[in-house]
Parts: structure tokens; C-alpha cells; sequence
């Protein structure tokens, strides 16, 4: 409950300040988070291997505090859901790319957008929702009730539906159904999915669900990230399907696909290095 009650309090002084506002207390939150230490070594060792720069590296640090700065202003436009209307949320997102989504979409079998932990990725969802699409985005389920419908609800508020990682297998059905789903490609938040992977030239262990999910249903398989185009706008951006492999042995299928979804991975996330908010440790040397 005191979780729920602190998002509460959150919320209400984020909608109850000006963005410029709201920005500099989002940045101060952060500061206060990084102090404690949870979750820093973790974020400087993604961008380490990134960028291959050592961990103490003044640039590593430097990425790595961009990377926390981000993170508040992220959560910030989350919790302004409420006045943020949906008009302004479509000035406020600039999308390219659009073309392959409605194509692969008129094949009829639904659609699995992989994406990675970038940007306002939560924004990228609702953008497409708001303008009418059916789209499902994955998350962690919290046990708290509260807390659960208090994210539910900010997301429904413009269009997005949420689909619980313990409630997958609903996801043929939505499929089925012409609908849209988004799911992230660099982390396994149930610590079971992930596999080793050659990924930025070392072995890290990512999730495959995307992939799997997109062979099993016949459902294209789309790349679709977002970043900031500056200070208060983001640009998302789609490319084509993926040129999948669909027969031939499971396991032979998974490995030779996953190289082409982590290429693109690996482009947007050395691109944009400074919003890869990925606060967990992902690669096999622990």
C-alpha cells in the first residue's frame, strides 16, 4: 500500500507543476535515486559493453547519469497522463515508418512489435493507441492491486490495454484477432526465458518470446523504438518486418532469427546509448 500511496503523492505534484518544473523535480528524484547506489553498477555495466569503454570510464558516467536523468523524465510524462490530452500527445510524438505496420497489419494474423527498454516506450504505445490501434502492451504483474490499476488505468486513459507476463498465453488470442502486440527484446523480467546470445561482441542472456510468439501465430514481426527528438518531443520510428525463417528446426529457427532482431536492437541501442534504460544486469559475467 505504501507504494500506491507514493505514486499518488507523485502524481499529484507532477500534475500540479509546469513541465520545466516537473522536469527540474524529476532530476532531483534522480539524483536521490543514484545515491542510494540501487541499480547504478548495473546501468554502467550495460553501457561499458556497449560502447566498450571501462566502467569507470568518465564517459561510462557520464551515459550512465543521462541514462538515470531520462528515467525521471520518462516517468514524468507517465504520470501526466491525466492532462495530457490526446491531441497533444500526437504533436508531441512524431511517427515514420507507419506504412509498415498498416502492410503487416493487412495480412490479418496481428502483429508482435520488438522493441528494447529506449526512450518513453510507454508513449510509443499509447501514441499508436490514441490514432485507433489496438494495441497491447507486455508488463510485470504487481501484486498490489492498487499499484496494478493505477498503471492499468494511466495506460487505458489513452487506448493502451496491458497484457500480464503470468496471462501470455492470451496473446494468440489477441493476435487472432488483428490486434497488436508490444513486447520488449533485452530483458527477461521472469528470469526463465532469457538465452545466451552474442550481443554488442559478448554473450548476454536475452528473452526470445517475441520471436517465438511471432513464429507460432504467423504474425509479422516488426521493429518499432522511440527516442527524444529534443527536450519535450520523441520520434518513433518503424521499419520493415523482419525477413523471418519459418521452417526448419525449433531451436536452428530461434538462433538464426534472433541474429536479425539484435542487429536492429543493436543499432537503436548504440544510437541512443543514453536512453537505454536497462537497470539490470544482463550479461553472463557476473
Amino acid at each position: 500500500m505504501f507504494g500506491y500511496i507514493g505514486y499518488k503523492i507523485i502524481e499529484f505534484i507532477v500534475i500540479a507543476t509546469p513541465y520545466p518544473v516537473t522536469y527540474l523535480i524529476a532530476r532531483f528524484g534522480v539524483w536521490l535515486w543514484m545515491l542510494t547506489g540501487k541499480n547504478v553498477d548495473a546501468a554502467k555495466k550495460n553501457v561499458s559493453k556497449v560502447l566498450n569503454l571501462g566502467l569507470e570510464d568518465r564517459e561510462t558516467r557520464r551515459i550512465t547519469t543521462k541514462i538515470f536523468v531520462n528515467c525521471g523524465k520518462n516517468f514524468a510524462d507517465f504520470l501526466k497522463y491525466p492532462i495530457l490530452s490526446k491531441e497533444r500527445l500526437r504533436k508531441r510524438v512524431e511517427i515514420k515508418g507507419l506504412k509498415y505496420l498498416d502492410g503487416a497489419l493487412k495480412k490479418g494474423k496481428g502483429v508482435v512489435i520488438f522493441t528494447a527498454h529506449i526512450g518513453n516506450f510507454e508513449w510509443g504505445a499509447c501514441r499508436l493507441a490514441v490514432d485507433g490501434y489496438n494495441i497491447w502492451g507486455i508488463s510485470l504483474y504487481r501484486k498490489n492491486k492498487f499499484t496494478r490499476r493505477f498503471f492499468e488505468l494511466k495506460r487505458l486513459s489513452k487506448g493502451l490495454k496491458t497484457l500480464y507476463i503470468n496471462k501470455i498465453l492470451n496473446i494468440f488470442k489477441i493476435l487472432k484477432n488483428n490486434e497488436i502486440v508490444a513486447i520488449p527484446s533485452d530483458w527477461d523480467p521472469t528470469g526463465q526465458a532469457a538465452r545466451p546470445f552474442e550481443f554488442f561482441g559478448k554473450t548476454a542472456y536475452l528473452p526470445t518470446g517475441a520471436l517465438q510468439i511471432a513464429l507460432k501465430s504467423g504474425a509479422p514481426l516488426i521493429p518499432g523504438f522511440i527516442h527524444r527528438k529534443d527536450k519535450y518531443n520523441h520520434l518513433l520510428i518503424f521499419e520493415n518486418p523482419i525477413d523471418l525463417i519459418r521452417e526448419g528446426d525449433k531451436e536452428l529457427l530461434i538462433a538464426e532469427n534472433m541474429k536479425k532482431v539484435i542487429k536492429v536492437m543493436e543499432k537503436y541501442i548504440r544510437d541512443n546509448t543514453c536512453e537505454w534504460e536497462m537497470f539490470h544486469d544482463i550479461w553472463s559475467e557476473k
